[in-house]
């Protein structure tokens, strides 16, 4: 395993800091605990209430904070079925400099709607994308569109509870299982893990490719799943790195490679990982999630990137990070030559991917 460069505190300081500061973060997390479960009593009791809509709606969401997967699960929802409906994305736009509802155009940038938004938009410009801090006037608007949709997909919507999904996906990272984590603020969670009990299928993300039938039944024992819950386990695939602007497949050699590995994500421990196991060397610089790139940050960037030695030298960074530097980063710039992205894709384990994809055509064709 090769090593990883960059500055951290010593392991076991950082992990009893992190231990203090929940104790002395615990008496909020149990106030923000009673907040979100008497806010998810009245949605059940009818206090607050939910609309359905007559079109297949399909939710992604989670309730651990940042990088479960959503998005690699969304791209791969839409891509299963926009052959055969017209499909529309609606997000929140987490982190877009924009208020309200922005239906999306082919120059709308990840400033405006999100990068997560923008990324999809980018990959499939055939669908229609719309975000919305409230769902309902999300759906609404896209109803009201001319060329309205068969099918919309939400995206990070497993706590707005004013829109009923027809069909709810809950993701939950298989490196932080929601039984071994707290509340807000003391530790990741949206919402308390009963809150499980809304989906209708629960996929496990980032597993390892080589899942033993042990641990997999260890994690279906503690989700605790209903009857009428499916439990799917799922693996990251990493594609060939992609040049930042002309996003074709390239064959550039990082084996010999010294790397600038700059992230903006939850948690890049594991695509940093994917990097150093392909590169000669690798400097990590991180930034935190959905982080907006300036100038100076690029200035930044580029003078990390001259301090590496020798000729084969690359910047490599996330799919989603490309969305938001591409904005910031001239094309013709002597640096966007060096910058390549490495897309990634979910693989269903346990060779049920065929057995996914039907299930969530089935319900899209039955809710029709």
């Amino acid at each position: 395993m090769k090593r990883l460069f960059f500055k951290r505190r010593p392991f076991f300081t950082a992990m009893k800091t992190i231990k203090y500061i929940r104790f002395l973060l615990y008496p909020i997390a149990l106030l923000y605990g009673l907040i979100v479960r008497a806010r998810n009593c009245m949605f059940n009791i009818g206090i607050l209430t939910s609309e359905t809509f007559s079109l297949p709606i399909i939710s992604v969401g989670n309730i651990t904070v940042g990088g479960t997967g959503k998005t690699p699960l969304t791209e791969f929802i839409i891509k299963m079925l926009k052959e055969d409906y017209q499909l529309a994305l609606l997000s929140r736009g987490y982190k877009r400099l924009t208020k309200g509802l922005v239906l999306a155009n082919a120059q709308s940038t990840a400033a405006e709607i999100g990068d997560e938004p923008k990324q999809i938009l980018d990959k499939f410009a055939d669908i229609t994308v719309a975000v919305s801090e409230r769902r309902v006037l999300g759906v609404n608007a896209l109803l009201a569109m001319y060329k309205k949709p068969d099918v919309i997909v939400m995206d990070d919507a497993y706590q707005h509870r004013y829109v009923t999904p027809g069909l709810s996906i809950l993701v939950v990272d298989y490196n932080r299982p929601l039984w071994r984590d707290l509340m807000l603020p003391a530790g990741e969670l949206r919402e308390p893990m009963s809150g499980k009990k809304r989906a209708d299928i629960i996929l496990f993300s980032k597993c390892p490719k080589q899942l033993s039938v042990d641990k997999q039944s260890h994690f279906i024992r503690k989700i605790k799943p209903l009857p009428h819950q499916e439990i799917y386990f799922s693996t990251i695939a990493y594609q060939k790195p992609r040049l930042l602007f002309d996003g074709e497949q390239s064959e550039i050699n990082l084996t010999e490679a010294n790397i600038l590995l700059v992230t903006g994500i939850a948690n890049p421990a594991a695509f940093e990982q994917h990097v150093a196991n392909m590169a000669n060397h690798v400097q990590c610089l991180r930034y935190p999630d959905h982080y907006q790139f300036s100038a100076k940050d690029i200035v930044q960037i580029g003078h990390r990137f001259n301090q590496l030695q020798g000729k084969a030298k690359f910047i490599v960074t996330t799919e989603k990070d490309a969305v938001r530097l591409k904005h910031i980063i001239e094309r013709d710039s002597a640096l966007a030559e060096y910058i390549y992205y490495i897309p990634i894709q979910i693989e269903i384990l346990n060779d049920k991917q065929q057995e996914f994809i039907k299930k969530i055509k089935s319900y899209v064709e039955q809710d029709k």
